[in-house]
């Protein structure tokens, strides 16, 4: 079992909002955007929050919502144990719209606020492929099946993460442990050994206090009953297990250590889930809610964690849920962007942008014909499209590093071709030329100019609005040669791709491609050793920004104007008039023209009996 998909209605400022999940997921997004807004649903769901009207329903109502139920409802896949577990039938759940595996969804909605003869805190089944054909299931707490959430808050107290007698992480910890059959079956002997003990007491001191009781209570038309409980796992933890700090040999308090040493017990708890995990696989499904789990951290302490949390999601009976404000918890979960919300507040409504299962899978073949065509070019269309190394094709982007996925949190993105130009943008970032750009601008290496279109697609998924600046390679040829033609080719089909994805409005706002590198466009010298580009582009910027017989400075100026039009959706016609310019292509919008190119037919025609460079000169 795990989650697909969250909708919220009438929750804080969730008003309409609907997430998809992975099992492992990351929500992203400004402080006060409604990422913890999210967690609390599911905790409401599944009654771990209690529901506060003053607190949880929306403030901003019109006269009109007034009586709009809020709810949450929550989407899973089920295995056969599941389905046995809840006495259904195989098939008998499908949903073809939300479904991204084999499995049956079974879709569960808790009503906080009543509505109609759906009462309060209720939970109902909403079957597949009927509107809103709501099914009463008589249910007031959640199938156990559903398992339940263990919440990690981002601030608070040592004492509120380790509580026996109150729901903690540590609690949670522990209570894997008693699924161990060796702990069970000793409870089940030391129970079985303690029943003469009760009966002896029921049968004797117990009866004589209910007899007492019952005297005092007749009047009322009342008796009493006392029972003799067993031995359970509830009261070993709440009595009998005592967690402290050992420093020299004497035990201490946890509350006399600072907030980094909290966070690193958090940690430790979720380590210690993974191992008890991995050596007794319990049947019952957890749902972790982690806030900012680097907060207080060491970097490297974050890359352990998120490794931890990224084992745990892999078990099949959890799911983990972040919301985090550090790329490098992405990157070190190895978080691909079809995982990733991206939750913000244009107003009073949270808004959370998360590509569904189905948009994911067109997208990724879109990407994949793309990807074909654009490897084909490089040998001109005359050998057969080889198809992208490993499992390349099964993701929308390459697994991100900590540069590329502080691009999910920027506002406005610039998306380059390679190396050189993040290089030269982080040059112009340190001195603060960037500020007219925006206060949230992210730079992302595509990888490549065939890459591009990957880029461009990855972030059109998300809607986070994006430049492109990428280069020709034909300028860079002999004219005349084989060599100017194959380039000509290849810059022909990297536009063509890039026009492909560029189609979702309000996306990509604009491209620019230079004529030749971005070294030779500023006339620095072109460095072709990777491992000193860095190095050489940013001494060689030192040296000639500042001086007035280069044309460095005026060039950069002018650039940075063009993308400052484009973004915010100027007329960079009389900038593209420049000198500067001669020879570059500047698009207000690159999918208009739209590309003609018929990427399948193109793909199946390979490989062709000539180079089609000649057209590409057309």
């Amino acid at each position: 079992m795990r989650p697909l998909r969250v909708s919220v209605r009438n929750v804080r400022g969730a008003r309409a909002t609907e997430l998809h999940l992975r099992p492992f997921s990351a929500l992203i997004g400004p402080n006060n955007a409604g990422k913890s807004t999210l967690l609390d649903a599911v905790r409401l769901f599944y009654g771990s929050l209690t529901w506060d009207p003053a607190r949880d329903r929306p403030w901003d109502l019109t006269s009109e919502e007034a009586h709009d139920p809020s709810w949450v409802e929550i989407s899973y896949v089920l295995n056969e144990l599941d389905l046995k577990e809840l006495d259904l039938e195989p098939g008998e759940l499908a949903d073809d719209e939300i479904r991204p595996l084999d499995g049956d969804v079974l879709t569960v909605r808790r009503y906080l606020t009543g509505d109609g003869d759906r009462r309060q805190g209720d939970y109902y089944f909403i079957p597949a492929n009927e509107d809103e054909a709501v099914v009463a299931t008589g249910w007031r707490e959640p199938p156990s099946r559903l398992g339940h959430c263990v919440y990690v808050p981002a601030v608070t107290s040592v004492e509120d993460q380790t509580a026996m007698s109150a729901p903690s992480p540590l609690r949670d910890v522990m209570l894997l442990a008693f699924t161990d059959p060796r702990v069970d079956g000793f409870l089940g002997t030391i129970n079985h050994g303690l029943q003469g003990l009760r009966q002896a007491m029921e049968s004797g001191p117990v009866r004589r206090l209910e007899e007492r009781l019952g005297d005092a209570l007749r009047p009322w038309g009342l008796s009493a009953r006392v029972r003799v409980g067993e031995l359970t796992d509830e009261f070993i933890l709440g009595n009998l297990i005592d967690l402290s700090l050992s420093k020299g040999g004497s035990l201490h308090s946890m509350e006399a250590e600072g907030s980094g040493v909290q966070r690193a017990l958090i940690a430790g708890l979720i380590q210690a889930a993974a191992q008890l995990r991995a050596d007794g696989e319990p049947e019952e499904f957890r749902w972790i809610l982690f806030e900012e789990p680097e907060a207080f951290l060491h970097p490297a302490q974050i890359v352990r964690l998120a490794h931890d949390l990224r084992r745990i999601a892999g078990t099949g009976n959890t799911a983990v849920t972040i919301t985090t404000h550090d790329p490098k918890m992405l990157s070190a979960s190895r978080t691909p962007p079809e995982a990733l919300a991206r939750v913000h507040r244009p107003g009073a409504a949270v808004r959370v942008t998360s590509p569904s299962p189905l948009q994911v899978t067109a997208t990724l073949e879109d990407v994949r014909t793309r990807s074909l065509y654009t490897r084909a070019a490089h040998a001109c269309f005359r050998d057969p499209a080889q198809a992208p190394p490993g499992d390349e094709e099964n993701r929308v982007l390459y697994d991100l590093d900590p540069r590329r996925a502080a691009a999910f949190f920027a506002d406005r993105v610039i998306v380059v071709e390679g190396f050189s130009d993040v290089a030269v943008f982080e040059w112009l970032d340190a001195r603060g030329l960037l500020e007219s750009l925006g206060p949230n601008l992210g730079v992302l290496d595509a990888g490549g100019k065939y890459e591009l279109h990957r880029a461009v697609s990855t972030l059109s998924m998300f809607q986070i609005p994006h430049v492109v600046l990428w280069d020709e390679d034909a300028p860079m040829k002999d004219p005349g040669t084989s060599a100017e033609r194959r380039a000509i080719c290849r810059d022909r089909a990297s536009l063509e791709a890039l026009r492909a994805a560029a189609t979702v409005p309000g996306a990509t706002l604009g491209a620019v491609r230079l004529h030749g590198t971005i070294e030779r466009w500023l006339g620095l010298p072109e460095e072709q050793v990777p491992a000193w580009k860095a190095l050489n582009l940013g001494t060689a910027l030192d040296e000639t920004y500042g001086d007035s017989a280069s044309v460095v400075r005026p060039r950069v100026e002018v650039l940075l104007e063009v993308i400052h039009t484009l973004f915010d959706g100027g007329d960079v016609t009389r900038l593209a008039a420049r000198p500067a310019f001669a020879g570059c292509l500047i698009s207000q919008d690159p999918a208009h023209p739209a590309t003609t190119v018929d990427f399948q037919a193109e793909i199946a025609a390979l490989p062709l009996p000539a180079c089609r460079c000649a057209a590409a000169t057309q």
